[in-house]
């Protein structure tokens, strides 16, 4: 692990660039009542608590919440119709520069942000500073339970991957083949899970345009490896934006 700290985990520069972020650019919000230590088994009931609500909460929806999702789902869609056309235009435009910028943003949805929220949390931790180590946390459950939720989508509607040359209306439900597992994606739904959750607990422009701004890099890269189909991204967004906000208010005093 150590080894693995120094020889590009911890200290990769883009984890640096995104611990000042969240240490040096952010004005959090007050503290919450809640003790706010990733040890504390309050806090892992409330992301129990939490998780329970966003699964629960399409039940609790009224017309309007019904409305915003039948036009995300035609959204989608109509995304749908046209993600052929996206796709071939992206494997157009690759080249060698192409391929390794989107390998250093990629991981950005994935082990690099959460090792980058994990430093952030020992920062907190080493300057006693609660409302880092809130964030952080917050920031972190988000991404848990956006994953839970993307993963879940993800078995259950089986839809083909671009790389697979299947065609984008090719659907095996309950697959759990990698291959078969493009709608949402879940590297988007983490980028903006803790984009979105981060912003939420900060009010400072420049955090929105850097964190919403890396998350729309990190869809677009998933586009450009031709892991995902463009739908994919967007319904991975969406999903994660309502998973952040959700889970910051949930949190405000």
């Amino acid at each position: 692990m150590i080894i693995y700290f120094f020889q590009g985990g911890l200290f990769r520069k883009e984890n640096i660039v995104f611990c000042i972020l969240i240490i040096c650019l952010t004005t959090f919000q007050s503290d919450s009542i809640h003790t706010w230590d990733i040890n504390s088994l309050d806090y892992w009931k409330g992301v129990y608590s939490d998780g329970g609500y966003v699964l629960s909460s399409p039940f609790k929806w009224d017309g309007g919440d019904w409305l915003r999702c039948g036009f995300i789902l035609g959204a989608t869609g109509g995304l749908m119709y046209q993600d052929e056309g996206i796709q071939d235009w992206f494997q157009r435009q690759r080249s060698s520069t192409s391929n390794r910028i989107s390998s250093r943003i990629e991981p950005l949805g994935s082990e690099r942000a959460l090792i980058a929220l994990g430093a952030a949390y020992l920062s907190g931790c080493l300057l006693h500073e609660t409302a880092l180590k809130r964030v952080t946390l917050l920031c972190g459950e988000s991404a848990l339970i956006s994953g839970a939720v993307v993963n879940a989508l993800k078995i259950l509607i089986g839809r083909a991957r671009p790389y697979t040359n299947e065609g984008t209306y090719s659907y095996c439900p309950f697959n759990i083949q990698a291959s078969h597992q493009s709608l949402p994606s879940g590297h988007t739904s983490t980028a903006f899970a803790i984009a979105s959750c981060l912003t939420e607990e900060c009010d400072n422009t420049l955090v929105d345009i850097i964190s919403y701004g890396t998350a729309i890099m990190v869809g677009l890269s998933m586009i450009h490896d031709n892991k995902h189909w463009t739908s994919d991204v967007f319904l991975g967004s969406v999903i994660g934006i309502g998973i952040g906000k959700t889970i910051s208010k949930l949190h405000k005093d």
